[in-house]
């Protein structure tokens, strides 16, 4: 008898950790981020012999996580067209480093050219879309602005939830590799890595890098971020770094313009300060391509992006997901898909159904 009474605990503990609400524990994907991972290490290919692993590679991440973590709601972020344009006002090289890449490891042995695999891309990332629209998720890409900009603003809709008891404040878990979410993790934001497998919140990162989330940003400066071809302070590594300003594991929020105050214990003698001087310039203009609070879009961009979020979710749609599964010839790939809709996305489609009442 103990043991259908561990078993009836188990299931309702499981039950009252349940999100009630559809935005109790938002999932947020940054989109092209996911995408790119499919494509390029996922090989499967049709009855045809077409690439479609940029589609069931996605497919397959997003719903992953949503069968882990159980969120209560999805959304998907695409940077929009022209979304690199602000910061590349700022440093003309931002993101320099990855125009006319060699091509992905994934087609050395095919007779392929660079703009071929660009044009697959194109096409499976459109039908990626396609899927999308079948799944009860909401999706996004904003014109101007890049898909961390968007992130960063939908998190920031829900702030007004630091006035709730704990237990009513909405939780996000946002899915990407890109390391500069960190600088967004507080008590509510998680950073889920799906290549680490490692879910980063306040204490990881404090054990990771030394530095508190807040002043992840201000760590990030100095180290740069190779990534997006933005180089970082030479002579002033991570290390170096720490030992001059400790304060950077506080929750103190720092700021290039306190190099210039008092707020950073010195000595005039001290050649790791003057370098920072030195550097200031270099230092503030990272401190602007890298900080996702600066939230420099137009009113008018900011009014979509709420509109779309505050929408009715899309419900799953099983009919138009299957033609477009049978049209790309899949089964031999996604031998499950029934059950695979079923499993993932039912409950997630059952909250969207709030949204239309």
């Amino acid at each position: 008898m103990s043991k259908y009474q561990e078993l009836f605990n188990q299931l309702q503990k499981e039950k009252a950790n349940r999100p009630s609400g559809v935005n109790d524990h938002i999932m947020i994907f940054d989109g092209l981020n996911t995408f790119i991972r499919a494509f390029s290490a996922t090989p499967s290919s049709n009855e045809d012999g077409d690439h479609v692993g940029g589609i069931t590679g996605f497919l397959y991440s997003i719903g992953k996580c949503v069968r882990d973590f159980k969120p209560s709601r999805c959304i998907v972020v695409f940077d929009g067209v022209g979304g690199s344009r602000r910061r590349r006002k700022i440093n003309k090289d931002y993101k320099a480093n990855r125009i006319n890449k060699t091509k992905l490891r994934r087609h050395d042995h095919y007779d392929i050219t660079v703009e071929q695999e660009q044009q697959e891309m194109r096409r499976q990332f459109s039908r990626v879309v396609s899927y999308l629209d079948c799944l009860p998720v909401t999706f996004l890409a904003m014109d101007g602005i890049e898909a961390d900009d968007t992130i960063s603003y939908i998190v920031g809709m829900f702030d007004e939830d630091i006035l709730k008891p704990k237990e009513e404040q909405s939780k996000f878990t946002i899915v990407s590799t890109d390391r500069d979410f960190y600088q967004l993790i507080d008590n509510r934001i998680r950073v889920w890595s799906p290549i680490k497998k490692k879910m980063y919140t306040t204490e990881t990162v404090l054990e990771e890098f030394g530095v508190h989330p807040a002043n992840y940003v201000m760590y990030r400066t100095f180290t740069g971020d190779k990534s997006d071809n933005i180089q970082g302070v030479k002579g002033i590594g991570p290390k170096t770094l720490l030992k001059h300003i400790p304060d950077l594991a506080l929750s103190l929020d720092y700021t290039p313009a306190d190099l210039r105050g008092d707020c950073i214990e010195k000595l005039d003698e001290s050649k790791t300060y003057q370098k920072m001087l030195d550097n200031i310039d270099l230092i503030e203009e990272n401190w602007d391509l890298m900080n996702l609070n600066i939230l420099n879009f137009p009113a008018q961009t900011k009014s979509n992006i709420r509109n779309i979020i505050n929408a009715p979710i899309t419900t799953l749609n099983k009919v138009e997901f299957r033609r477009l599964f049978m049209e790309d010839k899949m089964w031999s790939i996604m031998k499950n898909m029934p059950d695979w809709l079923n499993n993932t996305w039912l409950s997630l489609s059952a909250f969207a159904q709030q949204t239309h009442k």
